[in-house]
C-alpha cells in the first residue's frame, strides 16, 4: 500500500529519493579517482554509505510495514543460516574459478580505480572487520531491501525487480573494470535470491560480509593459486 501523503516525490515508490539513496554509491568512485589514498578512500566510502542509510531511514521511518517485503533483520533461522552458507560458498567458488577471466576483463576495459592498500594496521583491522559488516549491511539494505521494494511498488514483477536491482548493483562497481561489474552482477543475483527467499536481510548481509572479508583477507587469491596448480 502506497502512502497517501501529498508530497508526491517523498514516497517509497517515488524515483527522486532513489537518486539520493543510490547515487552516493556511484559518486564515491569519482572521489577515489582523484584521491586514491587509503584514509580518504575509507572516509569517503563510509560517509557516502552513512548518507544513503540516513536518507533511506527518513524516507521509510513512518511506514515500515507498507512495503511489499517488510523490514526484517532478525536472528537467522537454520534455513537462513544454511542459505547464507551456501551463498557464501557459491560466491567464493565462482570468484576463484572466474578470477582469470575477471582480471582479463578488468585489464582490457575502463578500469580507473583500485582498492588501495591499508596504510596502518588499525585501519586495516577496522576495515576488515567492522567495515566488512558495514559494507554488507549498507549495500543489502539499499540494493536488496529498498530497491527491490521500490520496483515492486511501481508494479514491476518480482523476477524483473531482481534483474533490475542486480544490474544497478553491478553498475556501482563501474570504476573497477568490466570484470568487477560482471562478478558483482552475479553476486547481486545470488544475494537477491537469498533475500527474496529468506525475507530476512540478515541472510544476504552475512553472505555479503563473509565473502568480502574472505576476499580482502586474501582467501580468494590463495584458493585461486591452489586451483591453478591443481589444473
Amino acid at each position: 500500500m502506497v502512502s497517501d501523503r501529498s508530497n508526491g516525490w517523498w514516497r517509497p515508490d517515488a524515483l527522486l529519493p532513489a537518486v539520493f539513496i543510490i547515487g552516493p554509491f556511484f559518486f564515491n568512485k569519482l572521489i577515489y579517482i582523484y584521491f586514491p589514498g587509503y584514509p580518504v578512500f575509507v572516509a569517503t566510502d563510509y560517509a557516502c554509505r552513512t548518507f544513503s542509510l540516513a536518507f533511506l531511514y527518513l524516507l521509510l521511518r513512518s511506514e515500515p510495514t507498507s512495503l511489499p517485503i517488510p523490514w526484517r533483520l532478525t536472528v537467522p533461522s537454520t534455513r537462513d543460516s544454511l542459505m547464507a552458507l551456501v551463498g557464501t560458498i557459491t560466491l567464493i567458488g565462482s570468484n576463484v574459478v572466474g578470477t582469470t577471466f575477471i582480471r582479463y576483463l578488468n585489464a582490457h576495459s575502463w578500469r580507473v580505480t583500485r582498492s588501495p592498500l591499508p596504510t596502518t594496521s588499525v585501519l586495516q583491522y577496522f576495515d576488515g572487520t567492522v567495515g566488512m559488516v558495514f559494507v554488507g549491511l549498507s549495500e543489502e539494505v539499499v540494493f536488496r531491501f529498498y530497491l527491490i521494494n521500490l520496483l515492486l511498488l511501481r508494479g514491476t514483477s518480482p523476477a524483473r525487480a531482481i534483474i533490475v536491482s542486480t544490474l544497478i548493483f553491478g553498475g556501482i562497481h563501474w570504476s573497477y573494470g568490466a570484470g568487477a561489474v560482471v562478478f558483482a552482477t552475479l553476486a547481486g543475483l545470488v544475494l537477491s535470491m537469498i533475500f527474496m527467499s529468506a525475507r530476512n536481510l540478515i541472510a544476504p548481509i552475512i553472505t555479503h560480509a563473509a565473502f568480502d572479508a574472505f576476499l580482502f583477507a586474501g582467501g580468494v587469491a590463495f584458493l585461486w593459486r591452489v586451483y591453478n596448480r591443481a589444473w
